[in-house]
């Protein structure tokens, strides 16, 4: 969702949450980060109670030992992952199967490159192939890719940009990014399915899903509005 598109009252955001959001909320300094944290952690919570039959406030969050998130109250097969940049919140919830998303907002990548040097060696031979005036584009597909990918495993830092290589084929319908594979699991490119989405201008996100899932549908917060749905 965008933040500036909400529609829902502020307040009633704040009053789903628990005693330490609240807190949270407090500490932010600048105003648009503590309403981009409230909103979104809210939103969270009202989408989890939707899919677990719940009330959003007495949802309970606890994390793996990597830091990913999962519900704790109640007890069900949903699963989450959440992303934000820039003025854009995102939640890809999922029954029964690991889900990932990352978004981007496309910018300047030069103080960024340095991090490409940590990709697989493949992923780092096709940045070097990519013309310049596209190179940024280029970095943040295979950025949100790999985010995607590596937050759906619920692994965190602890798991090397090298250990895996995303290819990034073009297709019928543009880029067509997949697992091409991952060195502590052979099965992982039978296993996931990559979607590039496009939520505005100059910003880009991927979802990871195991193939488990057959159907994706990309929401509006708030009004439920069908975006896109993609068979698997």
């Amino acid at each position: 969702m965008s933040i500036a598109d909400t529609k829902i009252p502020f307040d009633h955001h704040l009053s789903v949450l628990d005693e330490e959001e609240r807190h949270r909320a407090e500490r932010f300094h600048l105003d648009h980060d503590r309403v981009r944290f409230v909103l979104g952690r809210a939103s969270l919570r009202c989408l989890l109670a939707r899919y677990s039959d719940s009330d959003p406030a007495l949802i309970q969050f606890k994390q793996n030992r990597y830091g990913k998130p999962f519900l704790q109250y109640p007890a069900s097969s949903v699963q989450f992952n959440v992303t934000h940049s820039g003025n854009y919140v995102f939640h890809a919830i999922a029954h029964g199967t690991e889900v990932g998303v990352d978004v981007e907002v496309i910018r300047d990548s030069a103080g960024l490159a340095s991090i490409s040097s940590y990709f697989a060696a493949g992923e780092q031979g096709w940045l070097l192939a990519t013309d310049p005036q596209a190179w940024n584009g280029a970095f943040f597909t295979l950025w949100v890719c790999k985010e995607a990918y590596i937050k759906a495993l619920g692994r965190g830092l602890s798991k090397p940009l090298n250990s895996f290589e995303i290819s990034l084929a073009m297709g019928k319908e543009g880029v067509e990014p997949r697992v091409l594979f991952d060195s502590d699991d052979a099965a992982a490119p039978a296993s996931w399915r990559l979607v590039i989405f496009e939520p505005g201008r100059n910003a880009l996100g991927c979802l990871a899903v195991n193939r488990t899932c057959k159907i994706v549908e990309l929401r509006e917060y708030g009004s439920g509005a069908l975006l896109r749905r993609i068979s698997l």
